[in-house]
């Protein structure tokens, strides 16, 4: 479904200034009749298509008073020299989740790939500066990235913990749907891409290392049941401005070399960069795991915001 207007950008001020054009009440009532139509619930947030000129990037539609609101990040805004006032002309497209598969057929696919551990993994040195580099995941294959994931509970989730809607799980979807979805949010081969959700690390050329960096009103499943960020805090939960890391994975045979560290370090420049007001991670204060550790974060110039519970503590910078 495609719809074209025009509009005028008008501006938020918020906890920090941004930046919208609404979206007209007939395309509005339209495109929620279709989104209901095909089953979509998101915290009244839909995922769209949108263009403007021959730019064409993914975003939300923010659900406001009954119509819809369609960010204007400033990725898009600037260059085209956009203010609060100006008219532009936009195209929508909203496309309708692909039918899921039954189990008979999840269970006729084939097999993930298993990928090899290169020989020359195993070290227990720490990685130099030197042997690391670290680039945004559009500029790295996506065979780079499924090296990383393998085939352990990495390539079960593809990244998908956050980002899953109501009643889906690993089970329902599939790990090869997993994978499409990560494939398609981190535009893995496409430089020119407008958006990016990740990290991708490399080891003298071998690709080692990922993190998950995106705005925080990207995860549905963080908006609506991980309670660890917004216990005792008066929080927007759909301010695009605010970025959230919410996984690493570093591939066997070359943890505890530092790479994660590095990966928590790369985030702060990468969001600032995108144009994101403030950055969160969520530690996990025992072992870590996939959410990384309190030190990690601090190295990297966070600062604890608050701890809700004992294992775990929500940290924070403010560009």
């Amino acid at each position: 479904m495609e719809h074209e207007f025009s509009g005028e950008v008008i501006e938020w001020r918020g906890p920090a200034p941004y930046y919208f054009v609404p979206v007209p009440d007939e395309d509005a009532a339209a495109l929620k009749e279709a989104a209901s139509a095909a089953g979509h619930h998101s915290w009244g947030m839909l995922p769209i298509r949108a263009r403007l000129g021959t730019t064409e990037w993914k975003t939300s539609l923010w659900s406001k008073d009954g119509g819809y609101l369609l960010p204007l990040k400033d990725g898009v805004r600037k260059p085209q020299g956009l203010d609060a006032g100006d008219t532009v002309d936009l195209r929508l497209t909203f496309e309708a989740p692909a039918r899921k598969q039954t189990r008979r057929e999840q269970t006729q696919r084939k097999p993930a790939k298993r990928v090899p551990v290169p020989r020359t993994a195993g070290s227990r040195e720490p990685v130099t500066d030197e042997q690391l580099t670290i680039v945004p995941a559009n500029e790295a294959s996506w065979e780079d990235l499924q090296a990383v994931f393998g085939a352990g509970d990495p390539g079960r989730c593809w990244c998908q913990r956050f980002r899953m809607l109501p009643k889906e799980s690993w089970a329902s979807e599939g790990p090869d749907e997993l994978a499409s979805r990560l494939r398609d949010q981190t535009a893995c081969g496409n430089r020119k891409a407008q958006e990016t959700s990740g990290l991708i690390a490399y080891v003298d050329g071998e690709p080692v290392g990922w993190c998950a960096v995106a705005p925080r009103a990207d995860h549905p499943r963080l908006l609506r049941d991980f309670r660890v960020p917004w216990l005792g805090r008066n929080e927007d939960r759909t301010d695009p401005t605010v970025w959230a890391v919410t996984c690493f994975v570093t591939r066997a045979g070359y943890r505890r070399r530092g790479i994660a560290r590095a990966l928590a370090r790369a985030t702060v420049p990468f969001a600032r960069g995108s144009g994101a007001q403030a950055l969160e991670g969520y530690p996990d204060l025992v072992d870590g795991g996939s959410v990384g550790t309190l030190a990690m974060f601090t190295a990297a110039g966070f600062t604890e915001v608050s701890r809700p519970g004992n294992r775990r503590a929500v940290l924070r910078i403010n560009f």
